[in-house]
């Protein structure tokens, strides 16, 4: 037993049963509501987009922590992963039995309680990657072999930070040289094996258009591509990955001329995870549009407050708050955006923990929904608000469930 094994899931099939052929007027709110065809349509395009750039694809699955989404994300093309937790790695064993996944990349660095674990989840899929950012990271793995007499060596991604100062090394300074110099050195090759280069433009969520999210997946290879040469520098004969992207980045990847960036030290690899969802901040860099935008929040209208707040005609009560949106900030105003037809100009201007607040957009005067009224919310951030919901009704577009999507939750 791991302990992804102790979490308890929700039972899809009874939820079948009960749910599918009920329309969206017939389940309890708030929910989660996704559009399968969307979902298909976003996760082929991507694949298109690494094979039209020449790279491989790493579908990153934490956006919708479900098989289906995997099966969706992974297509005829892929059988690489990125996980953000072993909850996520754990719950993908059926892919690796059936030989659809070949490779899974940890993707946070490495931390000392969970090697243990990552060992045991190494026995389970053909090609097992880690995160590394710091020296002490090496040491750790490098001890935890010594004691356990392991044999095979750690297969390793080193996380360059080239601007999102989140997590890596940055690009071009001495501390990444010598990191680089450590999983190198000869007295470690008995226990650590790089495989690449890892870089996320996370702040590429900024961009305002695909010339712009074009630039920051330029800088990522730049990036990446440099620490490349360092490394072969020290060891010529080394195959080494580049691997970039962040949805916007790789929402953009057919716009960019890869001759422009001269001769590559390694095989580009693409990856990406909330594109198979996208939300309001996905719309915000211009990159999609609303038609790509797969799942949102249904809630329901609780109360009307009329003549309340900055603007006419006043304020409107839901049953959906932090919990159910989350609260992530974005370009765009609120912390999600009403797509149901009659009510586009209220979106969530204020959140507490169960209830919402919609308030009207700047300089208009939108008619009130009746208390009752159902509304499909965009949410700012699909990843964050997705893992607020055991389960997802799923539709094709239309109003009426046809899947249920039991998801994992937990660490």
């Amino acid at each position: 037993m791991v302990p992804a094994d102790y979490y308890p899931a929700a039972d899809a099939a009874k939820l079948r049963d009960a749910y599918v052929g009920k329309s969206l007027a017939d389940i309890p709110t708030p929910a989660f509501v996704v559009n399968r065809k969307v979902v298909e349509s976003n996760c082929q395009n991507m694949l298109s987009r690494a094979e039209k750039l020449g790279a491989s694809f790493r579908a990153h699955v934490k956006t919708h922590k479900t098989n289906e989404g995997v099966a969706y994300q992974l297509g005829d093309k892929a059988e690489k992963v990125v996980v953000s937790t072993l909850m996520e790695a754990w719950k993908m064993r059926d892919f690796y039995q059936q030989g659809k996944i070949t490779d899974v990349l940890y993707g946070l660095p490495v931390v000392k309680s969970r090697i243990g674990e990552l060992v045991e989840l190494s026995k389970q899929v053909k090609n097992l990657r880690l995160m590394i950012d710091h020296e002490s990271q090496l040491d750790a793995v490098i001890e935890y072999s010594k004691q356990h007499g392991l044999s095979k060596p750690w297969s390793f991604f080193i996380k360059v930070n080239m601007g999102t100062n989140r997590a890596g090394k940055s690009s071009g300074s001495d501390e990444l040289t010598k990191l680089i110099q450590k999983a190198l050195a000869p007295e470690n090759t008995e226990y650590l094996s790089i495989y690449g280069f890892y870089c996320h433009a996370g702040h590429s969520y900024a961009a305002k258009s695909v010339a712009q999210a074009t630039d920051f997946l330029k800088q990522e290879i730049q990036a990446a591509n440099e620490a490349c040469k360092i490394a072969k520098e020290i060891q010529p004969s080394l195959q080494l990955t580049i691997s970039v992207g962040a949805t916007p980045t790789a929402h953009a990847s057919d716009s960019i001329d890869l001759s422009s960036l001269g001769q590559l030290s390694g095989e580009l690899e693409l990856h990406a995870g909330n594109y198979p969802f996208c939300d309001y901040q996905q719309m915000a860099t211009n990159c999609i549009t609303k038609n790509n935008v797969a799942c949102t929040v249904l809630a329901e209208v609780a109360s009307c407050y009329a003549g309340r707040g900055d603007q006419a005609p006043g304020e409107v009560l839901i049953n959906a708050g932090v919990i159910a949106l989350a609260r992530e900030p974005g370009p765009l105003p609120g912390w999600g955006k009403v797509a149901t037809p009659g009510f586009e100009d209220w979106y969530a201007g204020r959140l507490s923990q169960e209830h919402g607040i919609l308030v009207p957009t700047e300089n208009t005067n939108p008619s009130f929904p009746e208390l009752g009224q159902r509304l499909q919310i965009i949410p700012q951030h699909s990843c964050i608000t997705a893992n607020a919901f055991s389960w997802y009704y799923v539709t094709d577009g239309e109003d009426k469930v046809v899947d249920i999507w039991s998801t994992w939750r937990g660490w």
